[in-house]
């Protein structure tokens, strides 16, 4: 049988049964949605495997407890975000709380988008932000949820989450500016 043949839904029961070649089979089909959510939460592409990973893992543990009438995208896509929160939870002791305030962000006007960014630039520029202002940011712009919510996954209030939103859409104008100013994108 050919692998394009195979259904998603298919492949979700033989990895019930734990069938290794259908694993892999799943893992291909989904490598690519799977990495495009990974970058954005995570500051390089060394964190970003390794949340992809751990993701695949978890869905290979529980793929009994996913619930056939969802999508299996949206099922899949929380347990990636899921991840990556743990992972940044984990890592936060280890992160050095510099004075965000004291990072200089000239408020000039808003910069106009006389180009198109590709892909890259644009994971660039979110990568270039501190980790929670990224996390923040993806989780509201992105992915949807409330300033509530985001406090209550971050463990912080939601004037700080609205604050971090703030200063990441700041700091994403600024950075632009920045490399809209360089010839030939030399910062990407």
């Amino acid at each position: 049988m050919e692998q394009k043949s195979i259904t998603d839904q298919e492949i979700i029961r033989a990895c019930r049964k734990g069938q290794v070649r259908y694993q892999e089979l799943l893992y291909k089909r989904f490598y690519a949605f799977a990495i495009s959510i990974s970058l954005r939460y995570s500051p390089n592409r060394e964190d970003a495997l390794e949340t992809l990973n751990d993701s695949f893992m978890k869905v290979f543990q529980n793929i009994g407890s996913y619930d056939d009438s969802r999508p299996f995208k949206s099922w899949f896509r929380k347990i990636i975000v899921n991840t990556a929160l743990n992972k940044f939870q984990e890592n936060r002791k280890y992160m050095i709380h510099s004075e965000l305030d004291a990072i200089e962000m000239e408020l000039s006007e808003e910069p106009q988008l006389d180009q198109k960014l590709n892909a890259e630039e644009i994971l660039n520029l979110l990568g270039s932000l501190p980790a929670l202002y990224r996390l923040v940011f993806n989780l509201y712009e992105i992915e949807g949820y409330t300033h509530q919510e985001i406090a209550g996954m971050l463990d912080i209030a939601p004037g700080t989450s609205r604050s971090h939103l703030t200063r990441a859409r700041q700091m994403l104008r600024k950075l632009y500016s920045e490399m809209k100013n360089k010839p030939y994108h030399e910062a990407i």
